[in-house]
Order: C-alpha cells, then structure tokens, then sequence
C-alpha cells in the first residue's frame, strides 16, 4: 500500500475551535476530546504577571488609541 492510499491522507483533518472556561477563544485542535482544559489569554497558567501586566496596559494603550480616532 503506498501512501495515496492510505485512508487518512485522503480527508482533510478537521480544526476543533476551543474555548476557555469564561467563554474567550482559546485555541484550535484537530481532536475532539474535551480530555485537556484550555485557556484564554487571561486564564493561562504558565504566564508570569509581568507578562499580564504588559498585556493589560497594551489593551489599555490600545482603547486610548481608539478613542482618540474616534
């Protein structure tokens, strides 16, 4: 058999769009398993403060940004 052949070369795998616990998007999978916990921005576990506080005051920078085009 060679790989032509092979059943799963001939169907395109499937993205799974995932959401954090609160709702915001979280990521994409191609399994379907709700085995793992994924999380948002916000929620990730393995983010340092600093690395929170620097996205929080980008956000900020960016509604000011925003406002004044408005």
């Amino acid at each position: 058999m060679n790989d032509i052949d092979r059943p799963t070369l001939q169907r395109a795998p499937t993205l799974v769009g995932r959401k954090c616990h609160c709702g915001d998007w979280a990521g994409f999978s191609f399994v379907k398993g709700e085995r793992d916990d994924w999380w948002c921005w916000k929620h990730y576990p393995y983010k340092t403060s600093a690395r929170l506080e620097a996205a929080l005051e980008a956000a900020e920078v960016a509604r000011s940004f925003a406002a004044k085009v408005a």
